[in-house]
């Protein structure tokens, strides 16, 4: 055991005196430009990191979407004299559904708190949706203390740290003029309490629909936003669907009804359609750092094929000389993936409130190990790639021609 320990050590130390120097002393040949490269190179590997955790974060969000859960909306919403508002009528007459065992009703009040950057969203919900949604995270005395406080509200962990609200504490909300029937454009709502984000990492402010309702204008009580369905059998969902639309399809208001897994690939897929666009963003910015390395290396060797010659004269391998030349390539990538993969854990913190409003409302990237280690084969695969050409020519090179300068 003492041997073989000894013998490690001594070639741990060897290498630390024979090669560490010269690969040390490539690097900082041109001090300048390695900076330059090794920056662009975390830039770079930060954009893949958040590029290809938020595809990973959309993935998820589609793996734990509801196969039971349908949402019901209005099908022609543009040509609506109510704006695509659903009358609380129809609810009755969408639970005698055949398969469906809950309807739940909601409707989005949009506003903002203290001032314009800090948006908040109350999704007020009426009594129904305990059971059309049953991991929203609120016990069932929690529900009882939200369905009887009017003005009450159970804000997630995530709104209610952007927020910097507590339990106890008022959430005054302004909205748009028009949107109360008494002309004021501010929501007193008291904090009943501070819940769990929902099981996806989505944060909710959970607001009382009946309340909201009758502070609107006459004209736009008695309406949703929309309807949330539960289908007693999840593999019956399609068919549940249609059959909502069917009998809804001669009413005034016909719908459309969409389950929710659906509903996910279509937000995924479609409008800006982030999620396609990650894979070519990521790749665009390995693709510009792969032509930064591989010029940068190929110079590099390019320029010094004299003191290789010189080192392949006095022993060293071909193949010692082509670790050398990886190495050399392979440690700004493997720092810049490294420090980009650290950058991308702060980034992903940042409150919401601090992004574009177009970027506060999309799903935070997902920086997991698997997307660490994505970034970390990724930018071995880049050094191999950037170092590839180099290590040919240094296979071939004639010692002779080099030292002679031909």
């Amino acid at each position: 055991m003492g041997t073989g320990n000894g013998t490690f050590a001594e070639c741990r130390a060897r290498i630390c005196v024979k090669y560490v120097p010269l690969v040390w002393s490539a690097l900082w040949r041109k001090p300048v430009e390695a900076v330059l490269i090794w920056l662009a190179v975390t830039a770079s590997f930060t954009l893949f990191g958040l590029m290809v955790g938020l595809h990973a974060t959309y993935g998820r969000l589609i793996d734990k979407s509801r196969p039971d859960r349908l949402y019901v909306d209005e099908r022609f919403p543009s040509a609506s004299p109510t704006g695509g508002l659903l009358p609380f009528a129809i609810r009755d007459e969408i639970a005698r559904v055949e398969d469906v065992s809950a309807v739940g009703a909601l409707f989005d009040l949009w506003g903002y708190y203290q001032n314009p950057q800090r948006r908040a969203r109350i999704v007020a919900v009426d009594e129904h949706m305990r059971a059309a949604w049953p991991e929203l995270p609120l016990t069932a005395a929690q529900w009882e203390q939200l369905l009887a406080t009017p003005t009450g509200v159970f804000m997630s962990r995530s709104p209610a740290r952007r927020l910097g609200l507590k339990a106890g504490d008022t959430l005054p909300l302004i909205t748009s003029p028009g949107s109360r029937a008494d002309g004021a454009v501010a929501w007193e709502f008291q904090v009943l309490g501070v819940v769990p984000d929902l099981p996806d990492g989505s944060p909710i402010i959970l607001g009382n629909l009946s309340y909201v309702d009758m502070s609107r204008p006459i004209e736009g009580q008695g309406y949703a936003q929309e309807f949330r369905v539960a289908a007693r059998d999840a593999q019956q969902a399609n068919q549940v669907s249609l059959r909502i639309d069917r009998r809804m399809a001669n009413s005034s208001t016909p719908t459309i009804t969409i389950p929710d897994r659906v509903a996910e690939v279509d937000a995924v897929n479609s409008g800006i359609s982030v999620a396609s666009k990650t894979w070519p963003v990521a790749g665009a910015g390995i693709f510009m750092i792969l032509l930064l390395t591989a010029n940068g290396i190929a110079q590099s060797v390019r320029e010094r094929t004299p003191e290789f010659a010189v080192l392949k004269t006095i022993g060293y391998r071909v193949e010692t000389l082509m670790a050398l030349v990886f190495a050399e390539v392979a440690i700004p990538c493997l720092s810049g993936a490294i420090l980009g993969m650290a950058l991308d854990t702060v980034l992903v913190k940042l409150p919401g409130h601090y992004l574009p409003a177009a970027l506060a409302d999309l799903p935070k990237p997902t920086v997991s190990l698997a997307v660490c280690a994505a970034a970390i084969g990724c930018a071995l695969l880049l050094a191999l790639t950037s170092a590839v050409i180099p290590m040919v020519r240094l296979r071939h090179l004639s010692v002779t021609d080099a030292l002679a300068g031909r």
